[in-house]
Parts: C-alpha cells; sequence; structure tokens
C-alpha cells in the first residue's frame, strides 16, 4: 500500500506547486484592463494637481514612475536645454511657460477621466481638466488625451495630446 501512495503524493505534490506558481505568475502580471489605464491615468493627475506643478527636473522625477523612460528623457532634455538658453537669454520666457501636461499656464483644479479606448498595447484616455472658481463653480474646462503603453509594471504615460491635436512629445523634439 505504501508504495502506491508514492507516485499519488508526487503527482499531487507536483500539481499543488504547478497551480501555485500559475497563481503567483498570475498576480504578479500588470493588469492591462481599460479600468488599470483609467486608474493609472487617475493617479498620475491627483499626484500632479496635489504637488508643485511647475515644469522643473524635481518635478518631473517625482512624476518619473508613470512615464515611459523616452517621455520622461525628452522632458528632462527639454529642462537642460531651457536651462542653457536661459544662461544665454535671460529676459526671455522658457519655451514651456506653465504646465506641459496640461497644456496650460494656470493650473486646472481637477480633471474627468473619461471612456478608455484600448488598441493592443497601447491606450487613448480621455481627461476633461476643469478650472473652478473660489465658489466651485466650473469657470472653464479643456479636453487632452493621455497616450499610454504597456509597461512591464502596467501602463505609462507615452504622450499627451491637446485639442488641436499637438503632441507633447512632438513639442519636445522641436527644432531649435
Amino acid at each position: 500500500m505504501a508504495n502506491r501512495l508514492g507516485p499519488i503524493l508526487l503527482i499531487c505534490t507536483s500539481l499543488i506547486l504547478s497551480l501555485g506558481a500559475y497563481s503567483v505568475a498570475a498576480a504578479q502580471s500588470p493588469d492591462n484592463s481599460p479600468a488599470q489605464a483609467a486608474t493609472t491615468v487617475r493617479s498620475f493627475f491627483a499626484f500632479h494637481f496635489a504637488h508643485n506643478k511647475n515644469f522643473t527636473v524635481r518635478n518631473v522625477q517625482q512624476r518619473k514612475r508613470w512615464l515611459t523612460p523616452e517621455l520622461y528623457q525628452l522632458l528632462l532634455q527639454e529642462l537642460k536645454l531651457e536651462a542653457q538658453e536661459s544662461k544665454a537669454h535671460p529676459d526671455e520666457v522658457p519655451y514651456f511657460e506653465g504646465d506641459p501636461f496640461t497644456d496650460s499656464q494656470d493650473y486646472p483644479n481637477s480633471h474627468r477621466v473619461g471612456k478608455v479606448e484600448i488598441n493592443g498595447e497601447s491606450a487613448r484616455v480621455p481627461v476633461t481638466l476643469l478650472w473652478s472658481t473660489r465658489t466651485g463653480r466650473i469657470s472653464d474646462k479643456r479636453d487632452i488625451v493621455v497616450e499610454l503603453t504597456r509597461g512591464s509594471s502596467g501602463w505609462l504615460i507615452k504622450d499627451v495630446v491637446n485639442k488641436e491635436g499637438s503632441r507633447l512629445s512632438d513639442q519636445l523634439k522641436r527644432q531649435r
């Protein structure tokens, strides 16, 4: 009887270990659902609006976890170039005056995330930016689209497109 239990126990143990490894791998894989893409954008703007929105190296570094490496590098390169231009022409206004993530000089107070569109490894998330008066009434609103790509840890912001179709990444690659 003991000889028969050995192979059965070996098979059961292997099966349990296989299922355990599968569940760990499934738990570690990023959620690539539309809801997760929307959550990424919501959490980015919640952080962005709760902190200093000036276009500085420190502020871009604080937002790195939401950005693709390419967009992050473009933002840092722009800040480096603006610092050089500021030294050469201290009286001139920088190219990016205001907030590149909201495409505005006056910072919005809040935002709304719209319906997410997913196409393979990419997602487009419409965002309505809202400016409110002290009484809470909406005084202005503007629509942008946040484009995301799947990263190993989930969705990352690849680009921001304003209502005219101008891309943040293209502005960051501008000719000097």
